[in-house]
């Protein structure tokens, strides 16, 4: 059958999670000075999570660690280094830092050298080829290994300690149908850390054609449709085929398949006709009720734009712990 290759298009577009690094590579290779401050432990609520980051220097920042009081208090610390990495501890309390946050944040801060330049350059190229890796932190320094996907660690022993994150699209998202929702969807999706699939039957489909966002778009036969999405913990998979016959199709050859999120559009009448038809077919009443059906927030969303954004709310909700 025939596809779109590989979307190029999606290298050249700045994205959060590319723009601080380069933004770190601009200011070294003009000889300025340069530190990264990342969130290496929280705890309690807190506005910048682990993981999170910033690139300072001089005139300028890029990246957050989630603003407020903290950023504000990091960003001069950072400024004001003028010795090797250090570990920063600021408590949050409801009225002591001007907010109503309420824990804990261990930030690293890391004057970078021109020879953190190099591994710099190994997580900008990794990032633009939507591959992952890992970025390790110590006093010595940074670090980027790349195709590892180590656990989020941090470790301290006295005056030592290792923090590593992994970073890259770790999750992916397959949309099976290529309509108008998938595309608003893809729009959506394309600012968080997920590479996006976008599958079809149809070989001439303009909302295809006109999708910048996602990663990989190919056509592809429904009947095959198992073939082609991937399973585990990272898969989320949303269906939203232009029928109903063709929605049954691919949530029947679905089903069973160990992936985090498996959702399908439709009306609340449209899906109880549909499972019952497929129970009644034979299909497992116990992989049905797996199925996310009708997927997304109840926003009283109509256009696919607003579909797009009550899906996308309940696949962060999912991934976030906030919707069981």
């Amino acid at each position: 059958m025939p596809g779109w290759p590989y979307n190029e298009a999606v290298k050249a577009q700045p994205t959060p999670a590319i723009d601080p690094w380069r933004f770190a590579l601009d200011a070294l290779d003009a000889e300025e000075r340069a530190v990264l401050v990342m969130v290496v432990d929280h705890s309690g609520s807190v506005p910048g999570v682990t993981g999170t980051f910033v690139v300072v220097t001089a005139g300028g920042l890029s990246g957050t660690i989630g603003g407020g009081a903290a950023e504000h208090a990091m960003v001069n610390r950072a400024r004001e280094n003028r010795g090797g990495a250090e570990l920063v501890e600021f408590v949050h309390t409801e009225t002591g830092d001007g907010t109503l946050c309420n824990g804990v944040q261990v930030f690293s801060v890391v004057p970078l050298s021109r020879r953190d330049g190099e591994e710099i350059q190994k997580i900008v190229a990794t990032l633009q080829d939507h591959e992952t890796g890992t970025v390790a932190l110590s006093p010595a320094g940074l670090e980027f290994r790349r195709g590892r996907t180590e656990a989020t660690s941090f470790k301290r022993e006295g005056e030592d300690w290792t923090f590593t994150h992994p970073i890259g699209l770790l999750e992916t998202l397959t949309i099976i149908g290529g309509g108008h929702v998938a595309l608003a969807l893809s729009r959506v999706m394309a600012t968080l850390p997920f590479r996006i699939v976008v599958l079809d039957n149809r070989a001439e489909l303009q909302t295809m054609s006109d999708n910048p966002y996602a990663h990989l778009k190919k056509t592809v036969s429904y009947d095959e449709i198992r073939d082609h999405v991937s399973d585990g913990d990272r898969s989320w998979v949303v269906v939203m085929t232009y029928g109903h016959q063709h929605d049954r199709r691919v949530v029947e050859n679905l089903l069973g398949l160990d992936v985090r999120y498996l959702g399908l559009m439709g009306s609340a009448a449209k899906v109880t006709k549909l499972f019952a038809d497929m129970r009644a077919a034979g299909a497992d009443p116990a992989a049905l009720e797996r199925v996310r059906a009708p997927i997304g927030m109840t926003i009283r969303s109509h256009t696919p734009e607003e579909i797009a954004i009550s899906v996308a709310a309940e696949i962060i909700g999912v991934r976030n712990g906030a919707i069981k």
